[in-house]
């Protein structure tokens, strides 16, 4: 690496960080969630940010939405071998918006408290089998020792998702476009996907999906009041999740359907008629 090549890896950490702050974001891939999530002229935000689409992505007839601790780490890696993360829909409408009219996006719903509890772990665990948690996020939830502690975390973020890391923002934050309308044409739930799931993809080209990123699991309860407070963060999870449910834990009707409870059941009501 030459003397240029050196000096810029020296300084991206720190401009990303500056970039960071001055977004109000802690990580810096969050500033483009802040820009999607941003009203303004489209061209303006895809002009300054100067996003790039891999050629395996943008070649790729399949988008898949990775909704974190859903197991969708070896969907991704069988799909892609650049890492896309975990953007939401709405970043792909925002800097791809001609690749996202064209490919079929999908994703993988999971029961929103065995989803938390998965996320609690994760976070115990400083990460899973294949994806470690970052050190700045540690030290930012040092203090969170319990279940209630992640809660009380999660409850002062006050609805600011891009304050709280990917893996404990709601499903509903990455299938759906800014007025909370469900985008993503295919949803799968996690436990009822069985074999539909890989013929799904299998159709589409993608091979064989070993398990990836497993993480360290303990069985636990919670109580009454915790649930509670779970069922009031993640209000709309619950629908979309009860949604897909009643669909038999799949649905490609539900692109379009803000998330309601009103919306939700005429949807199901439809579909079951």
């Amino acid at each position: 690496m030459g003397t240029a090549g050196t000096l810029k890896a020296r300084l991206n950490p720190l401009i990303e960080r500056v970039g960071a702050g001055l977004f109000g974001v802690d990580q810096y891939a969050d500033i483009f969630e802040r820009l999607a999530l941003a009203h303004g002229p489209a061209w303006l935000w895809r002009l300054l940010a100067r996003r790039r689409l891999a050629l395996e992505i943008a070649a790729a007839p399949l988008l898949f939405i990775h909704v974190p601790k859903n197991g969708g780490t070896s969907v991704k890696r069988a799909l892609y071998k650049s890492d896309p993360g975990h953007a939401s829909l709405r970043y792909y409408r925002l800097f791809f918006p001609s690749y996202l009219a064209r490919a079929e996006t999908f994703a993988i719903i999971r029961e929103p408290t065995e989803r938390f509890l998965s996320g609690y772990d994760f976070l115990m665990n400083g990460g899973g089998r294949d994806v470690r948690i970052q050190p700045g996020l540690m030290r930012r939830m040092r203090h969170v020792r319990t279940i209630d502690d992640f809660l009380d975390f999660l409850e002062a973020a006050h609805g600011n998702w891009l304050k709280v890391d990917t893996f404990a923002r709601p499903q509903h934050w990455y299938v759906t476009d800014r007025a909370g309308v469900v985008r993503v044409r295919h949803l799968w739930l996690l436990e009822e996907a069985g074999e539909r799931l890989p013929a799904f993809l299998a159709d589409h080209g993608v091979p064989g999906l070993p398990h990836a990123n497993r993480t360290q699991r303990e069985q636990r309860a919670l109580t009454a009041g915790q649930r509670g407070r779970l069922a009031r963060l993640y209000a709309e999870d619950f629908l979309l999740y009860a949604a897909l449910k009643a669909r038999g834990g799949y649905s490609d009707a539900l692109d379009g359907a803000p998330l309601s409870a009103s919306s939700l059941r005429i949807t199901s009501a439809s579909t079951a008629s």
